[in-house]
């Protein structure tokens, strides 16, 4: 059902929901200037796993909660969170504010809100620590350090996959959807 959903916040976002209609739910919240489409060779294996998807696209306003608004409309209650580079940023949160509708937690090239990136920044030092099994899956050296740095935050277990080299999209489809099922199947 891709579309385009009005949030509890009144601005539209785009909204891609598919896969078996009884499956877990795994939602994904995509990355800037990636629309949910994006996402489809991921989502393909992840309906093959027997998993659903909701594909809500970036938007510099979106918030946790409308994310959760978005779901209630969609009368999901819960499901595993993955969240892509400025998309992880909600995800993290999400997971920690909401350990009652999120299972588990897959981040790509991104460290918890309170863990300082390499130059020191801290992106949100109230962010609560995750209570849920959670992923980071990194690019980089600077990403593998804050991913590293995260841990601390994370009191579920915390697995950190380095992706060799560039991420060509073939290996990058298959080990993030591999990730994603493996968070799904431990809840």
């Amino acid at each position: 059902m891709p579309g385009t959903m009005m949030t509890i916040d009144g601005f539209p976002i785009p909204v891609d929901v598919a896969g078996p209609e009884n499956g877990s739910v795994v939602v994904v919240l995509a990355t800037a200037h990636h629309a949910p489409s994006a996402y489809a060779a991921v989502c393909e294996r992840l309906h093959t796993a027997s998993l659903r998807t909701i594909v809500i696209g970036a938007d510099p306003r979106l918030t946790p909660k409308s994310v959760i608004g978005i779901l209630d409309s969609l009368g999901v209650q819960c499901g595993v969170v993955m969240g892509d580079r400025t998309g992880a940023d909600n995800a993290w949160e999400l997971a920690a504010m909401r350990p009652d509708r999120f299972t588990g937690l897959v981040v790509l090239d991104r460290g918890h809100p309170r863990a300082p990136d390499l130059a020191g920044v801290i992106r949100d030092e109230r962010c609560p620590p995750v209570e849920v099994n959670t992923t980071a899956l990194v690019s980089s050296r600077a990403a593998a350090e804050v991913a590293k740095a995260s841990q601390r935050y994370v009191y579920g277990e915390h697995r950190l996959v380095v992706l060799p080299g560039r991420r060509s999209v073939q290996e990058f489809t298959a080990q993030l959807a591999m990730e994603i099922v493996l968070r799904a199947s431990t809840w």
